[in-house]
C-alpha cells in the first residue's frame, strides 16, 4: 500500500515552486519500504525500483529502514518528475471532497532497463 504526504524538508516549501534551500537538505525523491518487504522483493538500499498502480507507474530509489510497516510503502509529493502524485486515485471523500491520494494499492518490483 503507497502512502503519499509530506518530508521534514519540504513540509510547506516544496510543493509549488521548488525554489528554495531546502533541496539542499533533501534533493530527491524515494520510496520508503520496509526490510521485510525489501528482502521478499529482492530490493535493496539504494535499489532503482518500479512502483506500479493501476493508474500508472513511477520510477524511484529504494530507501529501507523500520519507519513503516510491513506492507506500506512511503513517497512524497514534492517531486513532480517521479510522477507519483500521478499514479494515485482520482477519487475523492464525497463529504470533504479530500482527494483519495494518500493510499493506493501498488506493486513494486527492482527496475530493468527496459522499463
Amino acid at each position: 500500500m503507497l502512502v503519499t504526504g509530506r518530508r521534514w524538508a519540504h513540509y510547506n516549501s516544496g510543493s509549488m515552486t521548488r525554489r528554495g534551500g531546502n533541496l539542499l537538505l533533501d534533493a530527491s525523491d524515494r520510496l520508503d519500504l520496509h526490510p521485510e518487504d525489501a528482502a521478499r522483493f529482492g530490493i535493496g538500499d539504494g535499489t532503482p525500483v518500479t512502483v506500479e498502480s493501476r493508474h500508472g507507474r513511477a520510477r524511484l530509489v529504494a530507501h529501507v529502514g523500520t519507519e513503516l510497516a510491513p506492507g506500506q510503502v512511503f513517497c512524497a509529493f514534492h517531486f513532480p518528475v517521479s510522477g507519483v502524485s500521478s499514479r494515485t486515485s482520482e477519487h475523492a471523500d464525497t463529504v470533504t471532497s479530500c482527494p483519495e491520494y494518500k493510499v493506493t494499492a501498488v506493486r513494486l518490483r527492482p527496475k530493468v532497463s527496459d522499463d
